[in-house]
C-alpha cells in the first residue's frame, strides 16, 4: 500500500485509540446497561464518527486513510479462502485456551451468545456483522494502521496493530484469537490497498456466530447434549479419548487452514507485479514445499490423534465393561 503524500504520525494514531477506548469500555457498557444491544450500536457510530473526525481534525487525506476501490472477483473470493483459513488457526488457539480454562471460555461465549440472543435477527445482523465491519475497521485498519505505517516496516505495524484490536476487546480470554483475526485484516490492506476486503473479512467473521445461533440452533443443542454426556456421564477413559478426538481435529484442520490461506493469499494478489503465472509455480516453490510438509504434517498427525482416541476409548469400554 502506498504511503500518504503527508501520512498522520503514531500520536495521531494514540489519540485515536484514547477515543475509542472510551467509547468502549466508558461509554459503550453504559448505552447497553439502558439500551442493550442498541447501545453497541450507539458506541459503534460514535467511533466511526471519531474516526473520520480525527481524519479532517488532523489533516489526513481520507482516500488514503479510509482506501475503498472496486473490488475483484477473485479477491473477493481469495478473502474468503483467507478468512476460512485464518478462522481456523484463531478456532486452534480457543480450544487449547478452553483445554486450561474452560469456565473462562464459555462464560464469555455464553455472555455473547445470550446479548445477541436479545434482539431479532435482522437488527442483530446489523449490529453485530455489518456496523462494527464499517465502524472498527475506520479506526483500527483506517486511522490508526495508517499513522503507524510510517513506522517503515510492514510486518510490525500488522502486528502491532493486530494485537491492539485483540487487547480492545476487553477480554484476555479472546484476546490471541482476535489479535490472529485483526492481523489478518491488517496483512488484507497492507497487501490490497482496499479496505472492501477486510471490511468482508470483518462481517464475515462476525456472521459465522450468528448463523450459529439463530439458523442452526438444533445442531448446537445436540451439541451440547453430546459435551454433556462425554463430560458427565461416561467413564474418565471415555473422557479422555473424548477430549484427544477434538484435539486430532482441531490438529487436521490446521493443516487444511494452512492450504486455504495460501489459495487464499494467492487469489489476493492475482494480476499485481510478481504474483503471476501459476499458482503453484515460480519463486513461490520453495514455499509451497514448505507448506505442503507443514499441512500434511499436522493432518497426518491429526488423523493419529483420532485414530488413538477410538483405540483408547476401545481399550477402556474393554476394562470397565
Amino acid at each position: 500500500m502506498n504511503r500518504q503524500t503527508k501520512p498522520l504520525k503514531p500520536y495521531h494514531g494514540l489519540i485515536v485509540l484514547i477515543l475509542t477506548a472510551v467509547c468502549i469500555f466508558l461509554i459503550g457498557p453504559v448505552l447497553s446497561n439502558y439500551m442493550g444491544l442498541y447501545g453497541t450500536l450507539i458506541s459503534e457510530l460514535l467511533m466511526l464518527a471519531g474516526a473520520v473526525g480525527c481524519t479532517f481534525l488532523f489533516r489526513g487525506n481520507p482516500k488514503y486513510v479510509f482506501p475503498i476501490h472496486k473490488p475483484t472477483p477473485h479477491g473477493l473470493f481469495g478473502t474468503f479462502l483467507f478468512w476460512m483459513g485464518t478462522i481456523g488457526i484463531a478456532m486452534v488457539f480457543t480450544v487449547v485456551l478452553a483445554c486450561f480454562f474452560p469456565d473462562e471460555i464459555m462464560g464469555t461465549s455464553a455472555g455473547l451468545s445470550y446479548t445477541f440472543l436479545s434482539v431479532p435477527v435482522l437488527v442483530a445482523v446489523l449490529i453485530v456483522s455489518i456496523t462494527p465491519a464499517f465502524c472498527e475497521e475506520a479506526v483500527f485498519r483506517g486511522i490508526v494502521f495508517n499513522s503507524f505505517w510510517p513506522i517503515g516496516n510492514k510486518w510490525i505495524v500488522i502486528v502491532l496493530t493486530g494485537c491492539i484490536f485483540g487487547a480492545f476487546h476487553g477480554s484476555i480470554w479472546r484476546f490471541f484469537p482476535t489479535a490472529i483475526l485483526g492481523m489478518a485484516m491488517a496483512y488484507l490492506l497492507a497487501e490490497t490497498g482496499n479496505m472492501v476486503y477486510n471490511i468482508m473479512f470483518h462481517a464475515i467473521n462476525n456472521l459465522l456466530p450468528l448463523v450459529l445461533m439463530f439458523g442452526m440452533q438444533w445442531l448446537m443443542d445436540g451439541l451440547y447434549q453430546v459435551a454433556g454426556s462425554a463430560a458427565y456421564s461416561q467413564t474418565g477413559s471415555y473422557s479422555f479419548s473424548y477430549n484427544l478426538a477434538s484435539a486430532g481435529i482441531y490438529v487436521a484442520m490446521t493443516g487444511i487452514a494452512l492450504v486455504l490461506i495460501y489459495a487464499g493469499n494467492f487469489l489476493i494478489h492475482m494480476g499485481r507485479k510478481g504474483y503471476e503465472g501459476k499458482m503453484f509455480g515460480g519463486h513461490r516453490k520453495k514455499h509451497l514445499y514448505i507448506l505442503i510438509g507443514a499441512a500434511v504434517g499436522l493432518f497426518v498427525l491429526g488423523c493419529f490423534l483420532v485414530i488413538a482416541s477410538a483405540a483408547a476409548g476401545a481399550f477402556g469400554r474393554m476394562i470397565y465393561y
